[in-house]
């Protein structure tokens, strides 16, 4: 559209000379007036439009090059004028309205390939988070955290509210038949029979060496260590027996004495509580505690290293799933949807001032460190072909009223 205008302005400047050379002699004369007038109108129009953005063939003529030269007021007034009209709070919470983002995210995630995207995205986040992390940050702070969440808990008391618990409907008697059970299966054992056998010999001969020595005359020793262990299970047999067959039996009213003092304790004794808590505190700093805090991180860090790096990742299977029901599940929800609608208006129309005014200034700032000739060329750019149409126009324009003029020339004489 330069060259345009350009060979325009020549055509007239060539059509003047020509018809100067024809003396402006009976139809020259027009010709003439219009290419007189049309190349007055261009180059009028040439210096217009050039004006705006730099020096006319680089003179520094006043009140050329106006857009550079008040840049830094341009960038002023536009950064207020965004700032007023489109950073506006009502004007963002009328944005928000028209677009219902609620009913948009909704939309979003029921599509299989949003929700793929979105349980791929996170997936990745989280490989790359997992590779960048430091093992011995991450051991302290859940070291920390373990140790912070067993500080915070009353332990004395959620003891005896889980004792409480156990008690209501004679629960802890059921629970102690069948600790019984599992003691007479576990005493009916050859292994635990043969275990007790050796352990009374081993008690006999180091108490009573002598009387050991002498009984081994009398019966070999292990012979003598079976048959007392098999007695002792009888003996513990019959026990146990007694105490399951007898809902009264005093093993039983002992238990029940023991838990209703155990809960009392825990909850009423302060001296008892602290113990409780000294516990508590010894637990937190043990190294068998402090290992399977570790080994729970690291098995944790393969499982999750491993499924991330796999095709058929698990993980990122259940976030795809609860990414479409969360979004099936919005659909649903006109009230949900009204409300984090209302939420996120409420939250426009309260930061909105805080950042309308530092966005303006970022606005401003960022025209005002623009290079002028990046600036014209975005301007020029911006409004397009329009400003050498004023070229064209001008050079037309001035033309046909060069051809009014020489008309009016001609009648007035007439008229007088």
């Amino acid at each position: 559209m330069r060259r345009w205008a350009l060979v325009l302005l020549l055509l007239a400047l060539l059509l003047f000379l020509f018809s100067a050379s024809q003396g402006f002699l009976g139809l020259w004369a027009w010709t003439g007036a219009f290419s007189e007038a049309a190349m007055v109108g261009g180059l009028a129009d040439w210096f217009a439009v050039v004006a705006l953005f730099r020096h006319p063939l680089g003179l520094p003529i006043p009140h050329t090059a106006i857009l550079p030269r008040n840049k830094a007021r341009l960038a002023k007034r536009l950064a207020t004028f965004i700032r007023d009209h489109f950073l506006e709070s009502e004007a963002i919470v009328r944005l928000l309205r028209r677009a219902d983002p609620a009913t948009w995210l909704a939309q979003w995630l029921i599509q299989p390939e949003s929700s793929h995207l979105l349980a791929r995205q996170l997936t990745t986040l989280l490989q790359k988070a997992l590779a960048l992390s430091d093992d011995q940050e991450l051991r302290v702070a859940l070291r920390t955290a373990l140790g912070r969440q067993l500080q915070r808990v009353d332990g004395a008391r959620w003891m005896g509210n889980i004792l409480a618990l156990l008690t209501e409907d004679h629960r802890h008697q059921a629970l102690l038949e069948d600790g019984i059970q599992r003691l007479r299966e576990w005493l009916d054992g050859e292994e635990t029979q043969g275990l007790l056998a050796e352990q009374i010999a081993a008690i006999l001969k180091r108490a009573y060496p002598t009387l050991f020595s002498w009984m081994s005359t009398l019966m070999d020793p292990a012979t003598l260590s079976d048959n007392l262990a098999r007695n002792l299970v009888k003996a513990a047999h019959q026990l146990l027996q007694e105490i399951e067959d007898d809902p009264e039996h005093p093993r039983r009213l002992a238990f029940d004495r023991w838990m209703a003092d155990a809960i009392v304790r825990l909850r009423t004794d302060a001296r008892f509580q602290e113990r409780i808590r000294r516990w508590q505190n010894g637990l937190i700093s043990h190294p068998a505690v402090q290992e399977y805090a570790d080994g729970l991180l690291r098995d944790l860090r393969a499982w999750l290293d491993k499924d991330l790096c796999s095709p058929d990742s698990r993980l990122q299977g259940q976030i795809q799933v609860l990414a479409g029901q969360l979004g099936t599940f919005l659909a649903e929800q006109a009230v949900l949807r009204e409300a984090i609608n209302d939420y996120l208006e409420n939250s426009a129309r309260r930061l909105a001032p805080a950042m309308r005014d530092g966005l303006a200034q970022h606005i401003e700032k960022t025209i005002q460190d623009w290079p002028e000739k990046d600036m014209i060329r975005l301007l020029e750019e911006g409004v397009g072909t329009d400003l050498q149409y004023i070229r064209v126009n001008g050079t037309l324009v001035g033309g046909l009223v060069g051809v009014i003029i020489h008309a009016l020339a001609l009648a007035v004489p007439l008229l007088i």
